[in-house]
């Protein structure tokens, strides 16, 4: 037996356990977040591609189904992760109950991945059965215009230093921006990065990482970081996903 490497898979499993449950009480977080801020309670089904991306079936990170067999999500959270740890949960609005689990089989995170590129798709080793609660959603190959209004979702922390959402929310409050416009403010320039506008009071917190961007029911982002704390105004933070489409293909049907 490698001893070695069952030593460091446990360190592994400690380490998201410890942090799973962290992000139930009310301290205060450390490094950059996400969360759905003032969102309003998804319905039942209303989001069926959202999933909650799970490690020793705990919720670390949000997902987006894109296939019966993969789902996208951002790199940082399962980076370096062992899959024998990861799986998703899908079909329910509930954080603690309901749906179906599957396990991952394989983590594909994008070959270029660092600071940008912060997209990885999970493979899972038994594929959904869609249903109205759990159904793929299209990834975008086009960019969206300026000033459009998109619709994120998650069950991240419901305020800064909160616990995390029990039950899935949802904001139409961010509006899409012009690359342009990121660069002069933020200094974003990698084309893979998508600009929308967060409102004060709005937008993604912990636990919302890795979730999806929803434009007239195409995906065309995910989160990925926040520079500032939760709440706050900020332009960028986002993956585009059309930007990746075609790995994502290859990828998934490759």
């Amino acid at each position: 037996m490698d001893y070695r490497s069952l030593f460091i898979k446990l360190i592994v499993a400690f380490y998201f356990v410890a942090e799973a449950t962290q992000t139930e009480d009310v301290s205060a977080e450390q490094g950059p977040s996400l969360r759905i801020l003032n969102g309003q309670v998804a319905a039942s089904a209303q989001f069926p591609y959202q999933v909650s991306v799970r490690v020793n079936k705990q919720h670390i990170c949000g997902g987006a189904l894109v296939s019966p067999k993969f789902v996208l999500t951002a790199a940082h959270c399962v980076h370096n992760v062992d899959h024998n740890f990861l799986g998703v949960q899908a079909g329910t609005v509930s954080r603690t109950a309901g749906g179906l689990f599957r396990a991952v089989s394989s983590v594909i995170v994008h070959p270029q991945y660092g600071f940008d590129n912060d997209i990885a798709l999970l493979q899972l080793e038994t594929p959904f059965d869609y249903s109205d609660a759990i159904q793929p959603i299209r990834v975008a190959d086009w960019d969206v215009p300026a000033g459009e209004s998109v619709i994120i979702s998650g069950w991240g922390r419901i305020y800064e230093g909160g616990p995390l959402s029990t039950q899935l929310l949802y904001s139409r409050s961010l509006t899409t921006l012009k690359n342009e416009d990121c660069a002069a403010s933020d200094g974003l320039t990698n084309p893979g990065t998508l600009c929308l506008l967060t409102p004060q009071g709005r937008g993604f917190c912990g636990g919302d990482d890795g979730g999806p961007v929803v434009y007239r029911n195409l995906l065309i982002g995910i989160a990925s970081y926040n520079a500032n704390a939760c709440g706050t105004m900020a332009n960028g933070g986002f993956t585009k996903a059309s930007y990746y489409k075609l790995w994502i293909q290859a990828v998934v049907y490759g």
